[in-house]
């Protein structure tokens, strides 16, 4: 009998200790609180087999920024490159010629009046100037008759030439008159009073 309770001692002991090394999902089931709190949310990876997926991560995103950026400095020098430098003056007095020119027409007569004064600017036939387009011996009537004097900066008609400095609505008009086409350049359309040519 003494040697039978000696021997279930020692099952008991080696009972034990080999369930001391059996995995935790094999022993018995413990509750999800307990699991929790003693079990680590961090897997641990050897050396070997770590990724840097971080470091791959950060070099693409730089990557879509640098390309950001550079498509924006494209677009921002396009943008300098089509539009004119003018001072607050130089856009007023283009405003009271636009005004004086051509109060009554529509928003889109409007523009092309801007717009043949800004193609004059550009086009070799012309002074490069505003001022020296404007003031031309000749050109614009409403300069010579006084008209201009008589107007004002129109809220409405400055935000055309902001418009129109930004982006042009037409590109090829340099003359307009009242009432009949121009004996200069080629005709093109009319609208409203004004009959455009290029």
């Amino acid at each position: 009998m003494q040697i039978k309770n000696q021997l279930a001692a020692i099952g008991m002991v080696f009972v034990i200790g080999v369930s001391s090394l059996i995995p935790i999902h094999m022993k018995k089931p413990v509750t999800n609180e307990i699991f929790k709190a003693s079990v680590s949310s961090e897997i641990v990876v050897p050396m070997q087999y770590k990724v840097d997926d971080t470091a791959e991560e950060d070099l693409y995103f730089d990557e879509l920024i640098e390309d950001d950026a550079i498509e924006i400095a494209e677009i921002e020098e396009s943008v300098i490159e089509q539009t004119f430098v003018m001072s607050d003056d130089e856009i007023e007095l283009l405003t009271l010629v636009t005004m004086a020119e051509a109060e009554g027409e529509s928003e889109y007569g409007q523009r092309l009046v801007i717009d043949t004064i800004l193609n004059r600017i550009d086009c070799e036939r012309f002074d490069n100037s505003l001022s020296e387009v404007i003031y031309a011996p000749g050109q614009f009537s409403s300069v010579h008759n006084g008209r201009i004097n008589r107007c004002y900066v129109k809220e409405d008609i400055y935000q055309l030439v902001i418009d129109e400095l930004l982006n042009r609505t037409n590109d090829e008009v340099l003359y307009f008159t009242a009432g009949h086409y121009s004996e200069y350049g080629t005709p093109l359309f009319c609208e409203g009073n004004h009959y455009f040519s290029k």
